[in-house]
């Protein structure tokens, strides 16, 4: 029997969310050499990627809350298999790489959906597996129940960190579904980059709209300006500094914003395919980040890092490679964060880092095997 897998949430718009589709298609496909690995694409999902990485398309297009994509359910199943199409009858596992949807964060809504069809799987003999992701708080009524639905009806469910972990059971209790494992994308090898910016001591800045958007104002307020100091910084230093813009426009809009206020513009540099990034931030000398997965790209591959964060998983993250302190607050005092940026440009300083980084990686690389052993065993009992 031939599996049929669906990942889902998971796109090529954010680096991270490709990075955990790519991840979750190879570590599938390397357990299972037949088995068809779907996603129901969107705008973010364009179909050169999809055939690049070996996606079938599972038809959805849900419309005024009409799904359109049944209608594909009408084509017999040869004809709708030349063309690569699969419908979700067809699926026997769901693999959900949200990476963080389920949260008070992003309200009820997404979550609510979850649970909807978690139910349904369920009844249809479907296994639900909710992949190492960023979850809760849970803080309202509306959005307790419906994770309590979710745990109800997964196989499994993955808490990325111990917060997340502590979320998750508070809210439904524990459960042995319930497992600690990290984030699964460290082990993707990279692709050197086609174009890297020319120039000695690379060092890549990666904004993120979140911490415009999803934080406190005074830290909101200040984000733009540590950005520009941390350009200055590294100008100043002799190293090459430059944007990579690991998700979209707002990314982008953030780093034309930092470089009208610098007399010497970085260049920006648009990640395409994500592995070709993660190629590119392993060439660099440091890396100043505020995207998740542009952090782990750096931390698994021992580039150190300054990291600023909008949730509990940017905090889980540096606790797990210990280092706490390069976690950085972008409204506190000048001189503190001049401190953190300069331990990027001092040579000793950024060696010493990078060797610290080496036991904790791959002590985390071994419990992403683990993860994988234990969704692997789950289905081969069945």
């Amino acid at each position: 029997m031939t599996l049929t897998f669906e990942i889902r949430k998971a796109g090529f718009e954010n680096k991270g969310a490709a990075m955990m589709l790519i991840a979750a298609s190879q570590n599938v496909k390397a357990r299972y050499p037949a088995a068809r690995v779907a996603m129901a694409p969107d705008a973010t999902s364009p179909y050169e990627f999809r055939a690049r990485y070996g996606l079938w398309h599972r038809a959805e297009l849900v419309r005024r809350g009409v799904d359109l994509g049944k209608l594909v359910q009408l084509v017999p199943g040869k004809l709708r298999h030349r063309f690569g199409f699969i419908t979700e009858p067809e699926v026997d596992v769901v693999l959900d790489a949200a990476g963080l949807a389920y949260s008070d964060q992003w309200g009820a809504q997404h979550t609510e959906d979850l649970a909807h069809r978690a139910v349904a799987w369920k009844r249809a003999g479907k296994h639900l597996i909710l992949l190492p992701q960023a979850l809760g708080p849970f803080g309202t009524d509306r959005i307790r129940r419906a994770i309590n639905v979710v745990a109800d009806h997964a196989d499994l469910i993955f808490a990325r960190d111990k917060y997340s972990m502590e979320n998750l059971v508070g809210a439904v209790g524990d459960r042995a579904s319930i497992r600690l494992a990290p984030d699964f994308t460290n082990l993707l090898a990279a692709i050197p980059p086609a174009n890297p910016p020319p120039g000695e001591k690379l060092v890549a800045i990666v904004p993120n709209a979140r911490m415009v958007d999803k934080t406190s104002s005074d830290v909101s307020d200040n984000y733009t300006g540590f950005l520009r100091r941390a350009a200055r910084m590294f100008q100043s230093a002799g190293m090459t500094a430059f944007f990579l813009i690991h998700e979209g426009a707002g990314d982008r809009v953030l780093a034309e914003q930092v470089n009208a206020q610098l007399s010497e513009p970085l260049q920006i540099w648009m990640a395409g395919d994500p592995l070709e990034a993660k190629g590119l931030i392993g060439k660099c000398s440091g890396l100043v980040g505020s995207r998740y997965h542009a952090l782990i790209s750096a931390l698994s591959q021992g580039v150190p890092v300054i990291g600023t964060g909008w949730s509990h998983k940017y905090r889980a993250l540096f606790e797990d490679y210990g280092c706490q302190n390069m976690l950085v607050n972008v409204s506190a005092g000048e001189e503190g964060l001049e401190a953190g940026l300069r331990t990027l440009i001092d040579d000793g300083q950024r060696a010493a880092l990078s060797q610290r980084l080496a036991a904790p990686g791959a002590r985390i690389k071994d419990s992403v095997r683990q993860m994988w052993e234990d969704v692997f065993r789950l289905l081969e009992v069945d």
